[in-house]
């Protein structure tokens, strides 16, 4: 009785499509063009979360590299084809970017940032929880502080483009 069952497993295993059993590993599951629908700060102390609305993407690469970027909805465009300095300052501080290389362990994604909006983040390593369940990837940022001296978390959503 006890090895017909390991037979059976053997023969589903055998017979069991590739792509199902490489859905299950994040490794996998995360390669690929995102758009982002959605971004959470939550705050740790209360639970309070508030909606950050923008847009933007990432991309993660079979060769272990990664790019994202986001840019705030509804940002004011300069007035001439040269930002001011103050529409300089407002642009960049309604952007975030970065990239460089990451690996997977389990469900955390480890991503060494060779460039960044952040020059705090450059040459760091970061570690983000991530699950992909069909074509949505969620992305839960480590602690942050944040301007009030709160800690929070961005917990980000995004659709698989490709």
């Amino acid at each position: 009785m006890k090895s017909a069952l390991i037979l059976a497993v053997a023969i589903v295993a055998l017979l069991s499509p590739p792509w199902t059993l490489a859905a299950q590993d994040l490794t996998s599951q995360i390669v690929g063009v995102w758009t982002r629908t959605s971004q959470v700060q939550k705050d740790l102390a209360t639970g309070a979360t508030t909606d950050t609305p923008a847009v933007g993407s990432a991309i993660f690469t079979r060769a272990g590299r990664f790019a994202w970027m986001y840019v705030n909805a509804g940002r004011t465009p300069p007035v001439g084809p040269v930002p001011t300095d103050a529409e300089r300052v407002a642009l960049f501080n309604t952007s975030a970017f970065g990239s460089g290389t990451y690996k997977i362990e389990g469900g955390t994604v480890f991503l060494r940032y060779d460039t960044s909006w952040n020059e705090n983040w450059t040459g760091t390593e970061r570690r983000a929880e991530m699950q992909v369940l069909g074509k949505v990837l969620t992305w839960t940022s480590p602690p942050i502080k944040g301007p009030d001296d709160k800690d929070y978390v961005a917990i980000t959503t995004m659709e698989r483009v490709e």
